[in-house]
């Protein structure tokens, strides 16, 4: 009989458990760590571009080391463009944001921006980090509701708009 009552207890503490992971305030889900649509016509464009001064380079200036670094500058596009990215989990709870493995805590995040723009296909959350060498961290929201994620995250950091540097303009142009 105390074996029963042990094994009773023990599911109890399991069905806490699993309540607790459907904690309606943590905010999961999983997708490509990019949201990504590339560009493979202006891609291709950019590596023929490099590969075409390469060899500009080579026959006006003969100059080996510039020859090599605009070809492997071409090839690395090329290669970086049909790359397909990693899935991730994400999640946003009380705690702080985490992206598989990786956690932020609040103490760690200077402020959030939610760019949900459905004309130009964006969807994200973006995370200023207090750190100089990481400054951004972007987060694509997929099918989350935008409004949930932002009422969440509003309670323990500020929310201040994030421009998009020039290179991340550029990248979302050329879906890379």
């Amino acid at each position: 009989r105390l074996k029963t009552i042990q094994r009773k207890l023990e599911n109890r503490s399991d069905l806490s458990k699993v309540r607790h992971f459907q904690n309606p305030e943590i905010i999961s889900w999983s997708g490509p760590l990019k949201d990504r649509h590339p560009n493979y016509r202006a891609l291709f464009s950019i590596s023929l571009a490099m590969f075409a001064i390469a060899v500009l380079i080579q026959i006006f200036q003969p100059n080996i080391i510039s020859t090599i670094f605009f070809a492997l500058l071409g090839a690395v596009i090329l290669l970086y463009g049909r790359k397909k990215p990693p899935i991730a989990s994400f999640e946003v709870s009380p705690i702080g944001v985490k992206i598989d493995d990786r956690s932020y805590g609040y103490k760690d995040i200077k402020s959030f921006w939610v760019d949900y723009n459905l004309e130009l296909q964006i969807k994200e959350l973006s995370l200023q980090l207090k750190k100089w060498y990481t400054t951004f961290v972007k987060i694509p929201l997929y099918d989350q509701n935008p409004v949930q994620i932002r009422s969440t995250l509003i309670s323990f950091i500020p929310e201040v708009e994030h421009e998009d540097s020039l290179v991340e303009i550029l990248s979302r142009k050329l879906g890379i």
